[in-house]
């Protein structure tokens, strides 16, 4: 009678030691089932972070970026609005100037005048020479001059007066030239005297359209740079 009850105490022993091990087991499992749920937690936790951490820094270089743009373009702006009063300015005065020399010249030959300013002649090789005619207009307004101008040269050949008009002695046989001028232009006409002629002036002609009446200027000839004699 005695060696059943043991043995029913004993088993009773075993299969509690048995349940107190699997509960401990299980609890030891279940331990370490949340232990690295935590750690796995922790690791998208710190993976959002520097995912936001990312984002703001991009984001205050954006930022960043767009202020000096603003900067930038304030700064463009300022220079250019700097510079166009500066023309302005320029612009202004050199109106101011215009105005004023034409006021001189109108004075000196009166509104709407053209005329010749100046002729220059240089020598060049042998019997050739550069004529330089500066015509010059002094307008009122901006208004532009057309037309065309020629001119004859009057001397001597042989002891008799001779006229040669500008077919005769241009390079090119070119009887006039044109201009188109608002205050002045320079015309430059190259020419070759032929042998034995001595030249005394030129009389130059201009006119502003066809058919007008022609102006005339006389000049005497004057090689720049050579005595006040005829060339020979």
């Amino acid at each position: 009678m005695v060696a059943p009850r043991w043995r029913r105490i004993g088993l009773t022993i075993l299969v509690a030691l048995v349940v107190f091990y699997g509960g401990f087991e299980l609890g030891r499992a279940s331990g370490g089932f949340a232990i690295v749920s935590s750690m796995l937690e922790r690791l998208e936790l710190r993976r959002q972070v520097r995912t936001l951490s990312d984002e703001n820094e991009s984001l205050q270089h954006r930022v960043s970026t767009a202020e000096i743009g603003q900067r930038v373009d304030h700064q463009a702006q300022s220079e250019a609005q700097r510079m166009i009063g500066e023309l302005q300015a320029e612009t202004a005065r050199q109106q101011q100037e215009l105005q004023f020399y034409r006021g001189l010249v109108a004075r000196q030959f009166g509104a709407g005048t053209l005329r010749v300013q100046e002729l220059k002649i240089r020598s060049g090789e042998g019997r050739r020479f550069l004529v330089l005619i500066t015509l010059v207009q002094a307008a009122a307004r901006d208004s532009v001059a057309n037309g065309t101008v020629s001119f004859a040269i009057d001397g001597t050949r042989g002891g008799a007066l001779v006229q040669l008009p500008l077919a005769e002695v241009e390079i090119d046989k070119r009887r006039e030239l044109t201009f188109s001028l608002r205050f002045f232009q320079q015309i430059e006409v190259p020419i070759e005297l032929p042998e034995n002629f001595l030249p005394a002036s030129l009389q130059v002609e201009y006119r502003q359209a066809r058919g007008a009446e022609p102006s005339r200027q006389t000049f005497t000839w004057r090689v720049e740079g050579e005595p006040e004699t005829p060339v020979l």
